[in-house]
């Protein structure tokens, strides 16, 4: 922590290998190493969005199937794949969190960076959210429809 290091206040892109890179207990410092929470952390940060968009094409999908065959089993499958690809965001957003909280316990941040969250957080800290609600729409209105096709099936055969 008392070492100073030169820091690069610009945006700089990193390439798909560097993401996975190993982070290092002393960042900086490759000797010093590898800090396996840090490390996991930034890489379960960097997937579990695309595991949660593939969830949610998949539900897409899955649901205009449901449209398709007018069905009610698909509809509660797509329900429950907005509920995973919810976790999946939440899970996405603490890991970013966790990592940045390990790493600001390492090094103190350059005197004219604040350190604040940007627009893209709160925009995934709102969609985690709206995609439990929709998981919970998708799931009422299977189970309300199921209901409904059953008092009709009673009906018709009285």
């Amino acid at each position: 922590m008392g070492e100073s290091f030169d820091v690069v206040t610009k945006c700089t892109s990193f390439t798909l290998t560097e993401q996975f890179m190993e982070k290092f207990v002393d960042p900086g410092n490759h000797n010093s190493g590898i800090d396996l929470l840090r490390t996991y952390l930034w890489r379960c940060q960097f997937l579990l969005p695309f595991v949660s968009l593939g969830l949610m094409c998949f539900g897409a999908l899955i649901g205009l199937c449901a449209c398709i065959c007018r069905s009610l089993y698909p509809t509660i499958a797509t329900g429950i794949l907005h509920l995973l690809a919810g976790l999946c965001t939440l899970g996405s957003v603490s890991c970013y969190v966790a990592g940045i909280e390990l790493l600001h316990q390492k090094l103190e941040l350059p005197e004219n960076v604040l350190g604040e969250f940007g627009w893209s957080f709160c925009l995934a800290c709102v969609s985690a959210p709206l995609q439990f609600m929709a998981s919970a729409l998708f799931i009422w209105a299977a189970h309300t429809n199921r209901k409904e096709y059953t008092i009709m099936k009673a009906y018709r055969v009285a």
